[in-house]
């Protein structure tokens, strides 16, 4: 019996980029969610269906992540965010080069999307609508003076 698995994980960083010049970058792991873990297994057995649409486009961004600054932790089964989704973007995808192993998600909250929202959970869509992986984080209120760079790297060890 091998004792060797397939643990899909993921990290996040987070660039916040401000007005005055001044950079911050917060980091936070994920949850890899069963949705997730079952469209690799059905990837793998070509359970595909007529199109496939397991791929990762959105990145999801919303407000209900903590309860009085304290993050929620995010069970393998959720399918939708705790709160309001304050913004949705899409993603560039690309495999490192340097650790083929490796998918990088990255999207950007520019400095005119979700001001005076408070940000506290992300999470990666695919193309079929269900959630691949999702994340909460400490509360970060976004105004106009700042643009942040959301970089998630998901493994295959």
């Amino acid at each position: 019996m091998t004792t060797d698995v397939l643990k899909p994980c993921g990290f996040i960083q987070a660039l916040i980029e401000y007005d005055c010049g001044k950079k911050e970058t917060i980091e936070f792991h994920n949850t890899v969610l069963t949705n997730g873990r079952i469209a690799l297994a059905k990837c793998l057995t070509y359970e595909i269906g007529d199109t496939f649409n397991f791929y990762i486009n959105r990145m999801l961004f919303g407000d209900g992540g903590t309860v009085g600054g304290t993050t929620k932790v995010v069970a393998s089964d959720r399918n939708g965010l705790y709160g309001v989704t304050q913004a949705s973007k899409p993603v560039i995808a690309n495999t490192d080069p340097n650790i083929p192993t490796q998918a990088i998600f990255t999207s950007v909250v520019t400095k005119s999307e979700a001001n005076g929202a408070t940000l506290n959970e992300m999470a990666l869509q695919m193309a079929d609508g269900n959630f691949y992986s999702m994340a909460t984080f400490p509360d970060l209120t976004k105004t106009s003076q700042m643009q942040i760079t959301f970089s998630w790297r998901l493994s295959f060890v």
